[in-house]
Order: C-alpha cells, then structure tokens, then sequence
C-alpha cells in the first residue's frame, strides 16, 4: 500500500512516514496540496492523509480537487489537523468527508483509520473508527 502524507509541517510527516513504514507501507510526501496534485500523478497512491491547513492549497481545497479528478472520486481520504476551530471542526464532521484524525490523539487512533479507509469499501464495517455508523450508500449518518 501507498499512502500520501500532505502536511505543511515537516517534523510531523516525517514522525507519521516512521511510523507508517513500520507496517511496511510505502510512503509519499508533499507539503501543500498543489504539490500533491503532482504526486498523484507520478505515483500510484492507496490513501491520502491530509493536513486542513497547508500553504498554497488547503486541505479542503485537495480534497475537493482530488474528488473532481477523473479516477479519484473515490480515492480514501483522512483529514488530519491540530487546530480545534469551526473551519476544522466543519471539515471534521462534513458527512462527505471519509474520516478525521486530531493530531496528537493516540497513534492507535490513526491506525484504526489508515486500517478502515484501506479495506475496501463494501468490506468495511459499518462503525467508522470515530464511531459514527455508515449507511448502505457511504453516506455517513448519526
């Protein structure tokens, strides 16, 4: 599997690159999502885990353009971010958006994740990691 790490603070995608190479995984870098829109081009990515606030093209703003892209519309996506805000607080709950992960939680978190997002979706269960119940269409409920 190849996961996309995109994120403005490079310390962090460093630590979360660690950690995912641990399970064997490989691992792409980008700082900003115009720099990731290229990645996805020379790379055949599994998963996007993404920052919400970036220089350049927020997360948002990727994730919108990776959904308008041609043979991504589907492509597993999980929102990261330190900040606990209304913009981000928004992005976390928005039931189009696949999952979200508070920087700094414990890492076992992430992994449920990157573990949910990975299977296939009519694999998955129907509990997403953060609890809320997915309905037949993907469509998130509460």
């Amino acid at each position: 599997m190849t996961v996309l790490i995109v994120d403005d603070e490079e310390d962090y995608k460093l630590v979360l690159r660690s950690i995912l190479m641990t399970k064997e995984w490989d691992v792409v870098l980008a700082r900003h999502g115009e720099e990731a829109m290229e990645k996805l081009k020379s790379f055949k990515i599994d998963l996007i885990i993404s920052d919400i606030y970036m220089p350049v093209m927020d997360g948002l703003k990727f994730h919108r353009t990776v959904r308008a892209t041609p043979g991504l519309e589907k492509m597993p996506f999980l929102f990261i971010s330190g900040y606990d805000d209304a913009y981000t607080a928004g992005a976390a709950k928005d039931p189009r958006r696949e999952g979200f992960y508070r920087k700094g939680a414990p890492i076992e978190q992430l992994m449920k994740w990157v573990e949910w997002l990975s299977t296939p979706e009519n694999k998955r269960g129907k509990l997403r990691p953060d609890g809320v119940t997915v309905s037949p269409a993907g469509d998130s409920g509460s």
